[in-house]
């Protein structure tokens, strides 16, 4: 399966909260957390990242040291699993809602503790913004972060 973001137009520009020079620089600063490894292998192809309180969310209750999920290998197998939810919801999502700059989805979260069925789930949104080149980058918040 493979997302394809449809085409940017040239007009487009982002807002200035997330222009390219304050989204490199949410990078820098932690603010924002590139997932574009991980989310290249569930079909984006377009640079994505997730806010740091959105990636707090999706491993809350995971132990602190699980939380180190993007640097190098994975520390948790259940910190990847939910990051790999995460996504595949939002592919999934963006598939059906291609045409929005703004889609809001649901991921589902298994716990890792076998003798319980708990399933927590994080609601999220994918906003999709002009890049360089008019190639799109995809961000992930908490639906009331802008």
């Amino acid at each position: 399966m493979s997302v394809y973001f449809y085409d940017v137009p040239a007009s487009a520009t982002p807002s200035p909260a997330s222009s390219l020079t304050s989204r490199e620089q949410s990078l820098r600063d932690g603010r924002l957390v590139d997932l574009s490894r991980i989310a290249c292998e569930t079909g984006f192809r377009a640079p994505v990242a997730i806010s740091k309180e959105g990636l707090s969310a999706c491993l809350a209750g995971l132990p602190d040291g699980d939380h180190d999920v993007i640097h190098g290998p994975y520390s948790s197998s259940v910190a990847a699993r939910h990051m790999w939810s995460v996504l595949w919801a939002a592919a999934a999502e963006v598939m059906h809602r291609h045409e929005d700059r703004t889609v809001y989805f649901s991921a589902r979260l298994e716990s890792d503790d076998a003798n319980t069925a708990t399933v927590s789930e994080v609601h999220l949104k994918l906003v999709i913004d002009a890049g360089t080149n008019d190639r799109p980058v995809a961000t992930i918040l908490l639906p009331d972060q802008d």
